[in-house]
């Protein structure tokens, strides 16, 4: 079954089980599909039916299902609960995912949150937020079941029977001094079959791998690499124990990491949020930052180019380079921003648009009918950077040929020059990323890998196109002007 006509399918039954008003059913219902399915499936559904869905189910239906829904939704679906309604659902969501809900929300939500949790629902969420982003600590499950090292075998199981809501699959757990220094693990197996008035501290594994709150995220998952772990203990500067980390929890941060190893790659400042909910400003600003530093920085190959041509052609008297009423002198002057300023642009924003949207495919972000909506993006996208770099290539220029030229740049031909770069700048840039930003969409379209949009492949067909809009306007202002 197809994933749309599986969200159909959830749908249309429980609209029909929401007109027979049949609660029984709907819960029946939830129970028979993972809560993913559900929480798409409701996607494109009013608030008011995903409320009404939420109140009807059981409490710990509700709280499995919400952290699938998406943020804008979550966000609206909060913002008309009321704060009975919501300290059930947050108390039965685990404090992880929690924080994972929070770091999505305005300000304004999160204080609603916070304020219709419990006083130790709160305790544990502050525990969390206080340490930075991409540390061990932000990402860490403060829920957990600490066995004391003096406890015998049968107060361990009652204690995991008791708690056995706040435990996530595991089928290891922590042993603790009366102090909460951390002592070692011990795993299921052995409290099953070991005899109940055994010690726990007899058969805790003192050889315990963790993890340190302010640690970078990227720490814990070699951990579990190299480890082969489902579970880390976290401790303090102290080493007491304050949270665990959880496979699951690992999953999201190398998403995270991946995502911002391939924009660093692409030439791109990594953003957070998912392709369509990045802002057309930020999304600018992630890739026009690295295009005005390549672009000066191809300002020093054009300079040295410069140089060896006025050497060579220096050493024929026949000719005069510097006769800027030359036709020569024209000619050379084209060609050297084309190779260095217009189509290294041209094929780094290509590159930037295509990873982008490549990124976000991978990640189920963009999908095959999003194709307009993509045009239309990387369209507003492309005119701002267009304008902006321009202006940037602007004062690059005049900045190039007053020291070549010794502070004279009043020759016509020089401004000729400037402009016709910064057309044919504007020009390719724009189209740079409308064919990198939909190429990928096509691709997945035509069953084919959308990664070969984002390769060398595709930067070398911007630089024909951008050579040919270059030297196309260049024909037409030297017959035009010059001859």
């Amino acid at each position: 079954m197809s994933i749309d006509s599986k969200k159909k399918e959830i749908i249309d039954k429980i609209e029909f089980l929401l007109k027979q008003n049949d609660i029984k059913g709907l819960r029946s219902l939830v129970e028979k599909y993972y809560p993913y399915d559900i929480a798409k499936a409701l996607e494109e559904k009013d608030e008011s039916i995903i409320i009404l869905l939420l109140r009807l189910l059981t409490t710990d239906q509700s709280a499995e299902l919400f952290p699938y829904l998406e943020p804008e939704i979550q966000e609206n679906v909060i913002s008309l609960m009321n704060s009975k309604e919501i300290n059930e659902i947050f108390e039965n969501i685990y404090s992880d995912d929690i924080v994972d809900i929070l770091e999505e929300m305005p300000s304004n939500i999160v204080k609603k949150i916070l304020r219709s949790s419990t006083p130790e629902s709160r305790e544990q969420l502050n525990t969390i937020l206080k340490y930075d982003d991409d540390t061990v600590g932000s990402i860490m499950n403060v829920e957990y079941i600490r066995l004391r090292d003096n406890w015998t075998v049968e107060e361990c199981i009652n204690e995991l029977k008791e708690k056995k809501d706040i435990v996530e699959e595991q089928s290891f757990f922590f042993v603790v001094d009366k102090l909460n220094n951390l002592k070692g693990i011990v795993d299921i197996k052995s409290l099953l079959f070991e005899s109940r008035d055994t010690l726990v501290s007899d058969i805790t594994n003192e050889r315990v791998i963790s993890a340190y709150t302010r640690d970078d995220q990227e720490s814990v998952i070699d951990l579990f690499k190299k480890y082969e772990l489902s579970i880390i203990p976290v401790t303090n500067s102290q080493n007491k124990l304050v949270g665990v980390v959880t496979f699951d929890d690992v999953f999201e941060v190398i998403e995270e990491e991946v995502t911002e190893d391939i924009q660093k790659m692409a030439a791109i400042r990594p953003t957070e949020d998912e392709y369509f909910k990045t802002s057309i400003w930020r999304m600018m600003k992630s890739r026009c930052i690295w295009l005005i530093i390549l672009m000066t920085l191809a300002t020093l190959t054009q300079t040295i180019v410069f140089l060896f041509l006025k050497l060579f052609i220096s050493k024929d008297p026949n000719i005069k380079l510097m006769d800027i009423s030359s036709g020569l002198f024209y000619i050379i002057l084209m060609v050297l921003p084309v190779t260095n300023v217009v189509s290294s642009t041209s094929g780094n924003s290509v590159i930037q648009s295509s990873t982008m949207v490549v990124r976000a495919i991978s990640l189920k972000e963009v999908k095959t009918n999003d194709y307009w909506r993509v045009l239309w993006k990387e369209l507003r996208v492309s005119l701002i950077t267009g304008i902006v770099l321009v202006i940037i290539n602007l004062i690059r220029s005049l900045i190039f040929y007053s020291i070549q030229f010794k502070g004279d740049v009043s020759s016509n031909i020089v401004w000729y020059t400037i402009a016709i770069t910064s057309v044919s700048l504007f020009l390719c840039l724009i189209f740079s990323k409308l064919v990198g930003g939909t190429l990928p969409i096509m691709a997945k379209k035509f069953k084919w890998d959308p990664a070969i949009m984002a390769s060398p492949i595709l930067s070398t067909f911007i630089d024909i196109v951008s050579t040919s809009i270059f030297f196309g306007f260049t024909y037409i202002f030297y017959c035009s002007f010059i001859l």
